[in-house]
């Protein structure tokens, strides 16, 4: 049986393990030690550890300017913080020399298994590509421009294509490089160009469903549907690219994972969605109908004949006005005569 001393970062990630091969194992700054702490907090000589004749260890603070803490037990939560003189040592002990954090393990302690691999691993390895991330942004580039172009009535002026590109791929970028410095803080992985593959190929998808959309609104005028279906499409996209993100850049578990992937975009877009539900029943004297150009190969259903659709108008936009009771009472009280007056209107026609 063997004592391991991991040294950890403040991420509580292994930076360096030792293993206590002797009787006794020093710490400190000094280049005599076993472990040599690059701390100016520590002593030359902290601390040391000991082996007993039990085979049990025990480590001991040897008068250190700032001492040494316990600060926990990665195993046992029942372990409080406190200033440690001597302690038997535990397996999973966190201690603290001067700003150095040190994990104390037994060699025999059991070890958790081992966390599979994600299916998706082989696919963010494929993204992780600098030729294959910036293929998937020129892409989306010459998408952008080629959709805007096409249905562009006007000149097509140079300054219009900067404007879109960019929105579009500083976005990506800045979308990449964010999750990208999340990723270094909380796991030390940046994963830039994986991050930037992932919200390409989402801007791809979005873009394509942009175009189909206008091609179903070209040819059957949904109006306000369309803004429906973008939210479908959009719950779709971008709680998969969010919970790409939590996967690659942060610890949290799955289930706090799917959580923020989830609740996060889906509650911005059903705000939005309320919104549109509610003003979808409004009157409006100008029908919604599709403006944008397209040519005619891209028509799916026959043309309706001008002298057709103007004889057709009034069963489409005449909205019957409905009356309640008191109204409908009133306008029969108006138009029918009284006595008087019907009596007036017979001696006049007898005359």
């Amino acid at each position: 049986m063997a004592l391991i001393i991991e040294e950890l970062n403040r991420a509580h990630r292994v930076q360096a393990r030792y293993r206590m091969k002797g009787d006794n194992f020093t710490l400190g700054r000094g280049y005599d030690n076993d472990v040599i702490l690059e701390d100016i907090h520590a002593d030359a000589r902290h601390a040391v550890i000991r082996r007993a004749e039990d085979g049990s260890f025990y480590l001991r603070d040897l008068n250190s300017v700032n001492g040494t803490q316990l600060l926990g037990n990665a195993r046992d939560k029942s372990v409080k913080f406190g200033e440690i003189s001597e302690r038997q040592v535990e397996t999973g002990d966190l201690v603290q020399c001067g700003k150095t954090h040190l994990r104390l393990i037994d060699s025999d302690a059991d070890m958790v298994e081992a966390v599979p691999l994600h299916s998706l691993e082989n696919f963010f390895e494929g993204l992780s590509r600098p030729a294959g991330a910036i293929g998937l942004l020129l892409a989306v580039a010459v998408a952008t421009v080629l959709i805007s172009y096409l249905g562009y009535a006007r000149k097509y002026e140079w300054t219009l294509i900067v404007n879109l590109l960019t929105g579009s791929l500083i976005g990506l970028l800045l979308y990449a490089g964010a999750w990208a410095f999340i990723g270094r803080v909380v796991r030390h992985e940046t994963h830039f160009f994986t991050h930037l593959s992932i919200a390409a190929i989402g801007a791809l998808v979005y873009t394509g469903w942009e175009w189909f959309s206008s091609l179903l609104n070209y040819n059957f005028a949904l109006g306000k549907l369309v803004q429906i279906f973008d939210f479908l499409v959009l719950a779709a996209i971008l709680p998969a690219m969010l919970w790409c993100a939590c996967y690659l850049a942060t610890n949290i578990s799955r289930g706090w994972r799917w959580a923020v992937a989830l609740v996060i975009p889906l509650g911005f877009l059903g705000i939005g969605l309320a919104e549109e539900l509610v003003n979808m029943d409004e009157f409006t004297d100008i029908p919604e109908i599709s403006t944008e150009l397209k040519y005619d190969d891209l028509l799916l259903r026959k043309p309706v004949p001008m002298e057709q659709f103007i004889a057709s108008a009034p069963a489409l936009f005449d909205i019957p006005i409905e009356k309640t009771e008191d109204e409908q009472e009133s306008d029969e009280g108006n138009t029918t005569p009284a006595k008087g007056d019907a009596e007036s209107d017979t001696t006049e026609t007898d005359s």
